[in-house]
């Protein structure tokens, strides 16, 4: 004697699992979320071009394993990695490395080979402020 279940298979996600593909999805895309450039490319803006080159160190670092060093010249308002640079917005009045004030000349930050980098705070003269975020390795506006 056969025992039929009464239950029929209707062909749909589990509650669990529509959590567990949730959960994947939110990962990912919180995972690419810094990497994206959403407010898309403004041309001459400078904090993009600054951007841009800490980018490229940022790469250089995950892709050789090695630390990045770069370098922001608060006398002339360049940022310098390698043999490239981009100008800053403008002068830069004040700023914070790792929570410590920083000094009159510029400032080395370090890029590090797992993808993030030391914090860096600056204040331009004309009053924006400006976060190197340590964990998506760019500058944004505060």
């Amino acid at each position: 004697m056969k025992m039929h279940s009464s239950r029929l298979f209707l062909g749909g996600f589990t509650f669990i699992e529509l959590l567990i593909v949730l959960f994947i999805v939110g990962m990912g895309w919180f995972t690419l979320m810094p990497n994206l450039d959403l407010a898309g490319s403004r041309g001459d803006d400078s904090i993009s071009e600054v951007n841009a080159l800490i980018y490229e160190a940022r790469a250089k670092a995950v892709e050789s394993d090695s630390r990045q060093v770069v370098y922001i010249d608060f006398k002339n308002g360049l940022v310098k990695w390698n043999e490239e640079e981009a100008t800053l917005p403008s002068k830069v009045s004040s700023g914070h490395l790792n929570e410590e004030p920083l000094g009159d000349d510029g400032v080395e930050f370090t890029i590090y080979p797992e993808g993030f980098s030391d914090e860096v705070r600056l204040v331009f003269s004309d009053g924006m402020t400006v976060v190197l975020d340590p964990l998506a390795v760019r500058f944004g506006e505060m």
